[in-house]
């Protein structure tokens, strides 16, 4: 059975950073706003990330900070439309043949070009068996050519319907056309990530003494079960709209002491309210609790093996 959902996210902002956080790779000070000298964020990420590595994570607690550090082809902005990130455009014949051109002069971190076949070998790699991706099946999902025989072991790595046409220009044969395509680019798990990293350092390229990135922020120190630091990237493409300069996030998972710590100061965002409190936050604090919507899907699986709904007529009766 599957219910669409319109679901509400809680967060608690404070309120003299909360204009400036919405997106981490862009920032517009209004005029007349007089910035604190100290431009340095704490968030509460809610756990510790398993990794940074884009292709070996699924979860928010990883794609929060992936978000931060790596850039995509392209953005999803709140309103819904499509923004560019790494591609500044893009063309697309019968929706089935996709041709994006990426910023002249992009860079990695360590200050290499990041090229059309860096985009290429980053896919390769997600639906190749060997990497083990959650995400894997997502290219097939997307209809890239060939995208899910290879996933699923059938067809080497290289017949992928992707392709670098020069150092710039990345070119996406799909199946057939795909309404959401531009919407799924904007994946975490498909930005591209640093070949010469990953070749020469393996598993811990993703470390903060090996890290590479393309995004707003650079990984520069990980304490297990205690804190990632990122760092502002002077290499990235739009760091003139960068305003932040080094952002912690912390691994708490317990609510109330999240909140406890948002209260003495130790926290500026957590995208975490206790239920309980709810209500008398949003009358103390009205300024810093943040109510969004989110769109959501959930499925709920049942077990048909066992009564009740080993019977088809319940089965229906909760579809309908």
């Amino acid at each position: 059975m599957k219910v669409n959902h319109k679901a509400l996210t809680f967060s608690l902002i404070a309120a003299v950073i909360s204009g400036a956080c919405a997106t981490a790779y862009a920032a517009q000070v209004p005029a007349g706003v007089e910035l604190a000298a100290k431009q340095e964020l704490v968030r509460n990420n809610g756990s510790e990330p398993a990794s940074l590595d884009p292709h070996k994570v699924e979860s928010d607690v990883e794609f929060n900070i992936i978000s931060d550090v790596f850039e995509g082809l392209v953005a999803v902005r709140k309103d819904g439309s499509i923004e560019p990130r790494l591609a500044e455009s893009w063309e697309n014949k019968d929706n089935t043949v996709w041709t994006f051109h990426l910023r002249k002069g992009v860079t990695w971190s360590d200050g290499e070009p990041i090229t059309a076949e860096d985009v290429v070998w980053s896919w390769r790699r997600l639906v190749d068996p060997k990497t083990v991706s959650p995400y894997a099946s997502f290219p097939g999902n997307m209809n890239i050519e060939n995208a899910a025989d290879i996933a699923n072991g059938k067809k080497p790595t290289d017949t992928l319907g992707v392709k670098a046409l020069d150092d710039n220009t990345v070119q996406v044969t799909l199946t057939q056309p795909t309404a959401a395509f531009l919407s799924m680019l904007a994946h975490p798990s498909l930005v591209p990530i640093d070949k010469t990293a990953v070749e020469r350092f393996g598993d811990k390229w993703a470390r903060p003494e090996h890290f590479v990135c393309s995004g707003a922020y650079k990984v520069t120190d990980w304490v297990v079960n205690e804190k990632i630091v990122a760092e502002r990237n002077k290499r990235y493409w739009n760091d003139k709209e960068t305003v932040i300069n080094k952002v912690t996030y912390l691994p708490i998972a317990a609510e109330t002491a999240d909140l406890n710590r948002y209260k003495a100061g130790e926290v500026d965002i957590t995208s975490t309210v206790p239920l309980n409190q709810f209500a008398q936050l949003k009358k103390t604090m009205p300024d810093q609790v943040n109510v969004s919507p989110l769109l959501a899907t959930y499925y709920y699986e049942f077990n048909t093996s066992k009564p009740p709904f080993n019977d088809p007529r319940v089965r229906r009766a909760l579809n309908m």
